[in-house]
């Protein structure tokens, strides 16, 4: 879960940011809006190889939260060819960032944003709209890069400041900030372990950050799922996690839970896999 719901949404507005989605852009302060009260699935997919390798992609299913933005918006905007243009495309990180953006950025960060890409899948008049970072690692050292540095790329502004819309930039103030500050995982990470323990103490504090948005969801009945499926080039020999299951030849790792459960119990994201 280092990225989150706060992530799926800041997905969708970096990718309503890019020149090439002007079209619809004032459709983005109605998305947010009915993304931070709708269901969002958030999987983690992770596919290792032996020399310590892995691809990695993190999904966002936000079709709900598409269907409720449809069912709020008039029939006459959804004829036009704004609402009707879909759209399957994939911006690279590092190419949608300002000029002003990259300069703050490391020279390995900048090398994480250029082999990073957000693929984009829209089809608003049937209800589609998913997201999912994708990016590919070349040993356990770049594996453990990423997962510590990429929510902090993804973040760069501001939910208000990305699509110039001083009422929402208001709204994410008022809610205690839309970003994440600090990533809440400690990881240890080889060619033949992955281990992630969750910092209880700084995960406390994003909830707290955030706390008005969960609860709005909480309160609508809302469940948001979230998995883990990881896939090793060995037998896996342990977990470190009760919840997680095995597939029959033991390579595939899969981790279900949902947002609520996580919330009281942190240490439901814990894993230590040995292979």
């Amino acid at each position: 879960m280092t990225f989150s719901l706060i992530n799926a949404v800041q997905i969708c507005i970096i990718t309503f940011k890019s020149k090439r989605m002007k079209k619809l852009y004032l459709f983005v302060p109605m998305l947010l809006l009915s993304v931070l009260s709708s269901c969002v699935n958030v999987e983690e997919h992770y596919v290792f190889q032996k020399d310590g390798a892995c691809k990695i992609d993190y999904r966002f299913n936000l079709g709900k939260a598409v269907s409720v933005l449809s069912n709020l918006l008039p029939d006459s905007v959804k004829q036009t060819p704004s609402y009707l243009l879909q759209k399957d495309t994939a911006i690279n990180f590092f190419s949608d960032l300002t000029e002003a953006e990259r300069k703050k950025l490391s020279n390995d960060q900048v090398d994480l944003a250029r082999a990073t890409l957000l693929h984009l899948k829209m089809n608003l008049k049937n209800n589609q709209m998913l997201a999912s970072v994708e990016y590919e690692a070349k040993s356990a050292k770049e594996v453990k890069y990423f997962l510590t540095h990429i929510s902090k790329i993804a973040q760069q502004q501001k939910v208000g400041q990305l699509i110039s819309d001083p009422q929402v930039m208001q709204a994410g103030a008022s809610s205690g900030g839309m970003g994440i500050n600090e990533d809440y995982f400690n990881y240890d990470i080889s060619t033949k372990k992955f281990s992630r323990q969750v910092d209880t103490v700084k995960f406390r504090q994003y909830f707290r950050q955030n706390e008005a948005m969960y609860s709005m969801a909480k309160a609508a009945l809302i469940e948001m799922p979230y998995s883990v499926l990881m896939r090793f080039p060995r037998a896996i020999k342990k977990t470190g996690n009760v919840r997680a299951k095995l597939s029959a030849d033991k390579k595939t790792l899969t981790l279900n839970s949902t947002l609520e459960e996580i919330v009281k119990m942190p240490k439901l994201m814990n894993l230590k896999v040995e292979y």
